[in-house]
Order: structure tokens, then C-alpha cells, then sequence
């Protein structure tokens, strides 16, 4: 993360971006992690890197057992003002748990983090399918998934475009190789139909519809999603039981941002 910091912004501290990044680290399945593994992970040396974890595990985000540092609880802290300035308890919650009673599927809402969609809401039905991975706070990739398309093809242009320019242009998922201009059109037609759809592509046999959601400035801000395994839906019924429902929810979540 603090990499991507402009160092000659003299605004701009540094130190606390490193401090950050040493945060960051222990994303994803990492649980617990050495001062030198936490170095290597942030590409700072391990006297920089023991400074920022001691300091951290005085103010209470990280504590250690036997050499292993982990994160506390008390790093929640940093979600709640972004959770609840947004509602997200309060309205985007109760709204995702009555339409997925409707549909009777689990449903998700993701916002746009940088290149990628992180779900910030999540409605889950304990009968019916979902992947582990569909949880608040983890991320997925813009290109292969319906959540990440339904966001990406109503960014403004440039911001699309400059987006695809660093995907550095790679297969999108690991079953598809997909040439740009492919990707592209695919997009224009997500923008018309106004959802997007995919199949087997991030994940093997399994399949996911999802629409935008605009804020009150008719921004795309996120999107609301379901997951199912391949074949549970033909196409003719997710138009009459799914995408409806969905757009209303959508609207729904719209509302407050």
C-alpha cells in the first residue's frame, strides 16, 4: 500500500503508510505472521517493520505468541464508521435479508474498492448454496466475476478504460482467455441489458447473476448478486424470478448513498 503513495506530496506521511500496509498484510487467510514475514509482504526492512508492529501492538491491533503476530478485534474499528455512515446495518442489511426470503437465495452487495468488488453486505440463506469465499470484507476480481462486471461496465469511460489498460491484458479467469476488445463488447452488453451474467468462469460450476446499484447522483457505487450452481436457472427464469427482485433491491440500497 505504500507504494502507491506520491513521495513527493509533502502532505503526505509516509510512515503512516507503511503502518498501513503492515495492516494489510495479514488480508486474505493470513492468520498469523512473523516480523519477517510481514517485512517480506510489505517490501520494508526488519527494523522498520518491528517498529510499526510494536507500535501497533500498543495501541491494541495486533497482538503476538511466540514470535507469531496476529490481529485483535479491535481492528473492527476501522469498519464501523464506513458501515454505519452508510447504513449498512440499518438499511442495506434488512433489505438484502427480504429479498433473499423472496427469491429464497442468498444475496450480496459488493462495492467498487480500486480494481476490485469487496462485499460489504451479505443475506445468507443456511439452505441454500454458497461459497465460503462470499463472505463481508472478502474481495474478488473485476474481470471473471457478475459482480465485478456489473460494476465495471457502468464506470464512466475513462475510468473503465483505464481500469481494463491495467489489467495488463491477461486471461480474466482461469477456464477463458478473452482478447480485450472481446471483453469490451462484453461490457456494452451488460450496459444495455442492464445485468451481467456469468457461468463457470471464476469458479468452476458455478453461476451468478448481479446488477448495479447508483447512488442518488446515478454513480455506480456496488452491486447486489446471487450465486447458484451451473444449470439451476435458465435464463427465461432468472428474468421472471430473479432479475425484478434484484432491481428493486437495488434501487433500494441506491436510496441511501
Amino acid at each position: 500500500m505504500h507504494d502507491l503513495l506520491d513521495k513527493d506530496d509533502k502532505e503526505v506521511s509516509l510512515t503512516f503508510g507503511k503502518g498501513l500496509s503492515v495492516v494489510m498484510a495479514f488480508e486474505g487467510r493470513t492468520r498469523e505472521l512473523t516480523i519477517s514475514e510481514i517485512a517480506a509482504k510489505v517490501n520494508l526492512n526488519r527494523a522498520v517493520t518491528r517498529r510499526l508492529v510494536r507500535t501497533l501492538e500498543q495501541l491494541g491491533f495486533v497482538s503476538h505468541e511466540r514470535g507469531r503476530y496476529q490481529l485483535t478485534p479491535r481492528v473492527l474499528r476501522f469498519t464501523r464508521g464506513f458501515l454505519e455512515t452508510r447504513s449498512i446495518p440499518q438499511v442495506v442489511q434488512p433489505v438484502l435479508r427480504n429479498v433473499s426470503h423472496e427469491i429464497g437465495e442468498s444475496v450480496s452487495f459488493a462495492m467498487q474498492d480500486g480494481d476490485e468488488a469487496v462485499y460489504v453486505a451479505h443475506a445468507f440463506v443456511p439452505s441454500r448454496f454458497s461459497l465460503n469465499m462470499v463472505t463481508v470484507g472478502s474481495r474478488v476480481p473485476f474481470a471473471p466475476t457478475a459482480i465485478g462486471r456489473a460494476i465495471l461496465a457502468f464506470l464512466d469511460e475513462p475510468e473503465r478504460a483505464a481500469i481494463l489498460d491495467r489489467l495488463g491484458w491477461t486471461p480474466y479467469t482461469p477456464h477463458t482467455v478473452v482478447q480485450r476488445q472481446a471483453f469490451t463488447d462484453l461490457l456494452d452488453s451488460i450496459r444495455l441489458r442492464g445485468f451481467a451474467f456469468s457461468e463457470s468462469e471464476y469458479v468452476q460450476g458455478v453461476s451468478s447473476i448481479a446488477l448495479p446499484v447508483f447512488d442518488r447522483g446515478s454513480r455506480v457505487i456496488g452491486a447486489v448478486s446471487i450465486i447458484f450452481p451451473q444449470g439451476q436457472y435458465t435464463e427465461a427464469e432468472l428474468h421472471e424470478r430473479i432479475v425484478s427482485k434484484l432491481h428493486r433491491c437495488a434501487t433500494d440500497i441506491g436510496a441511501v448513498f
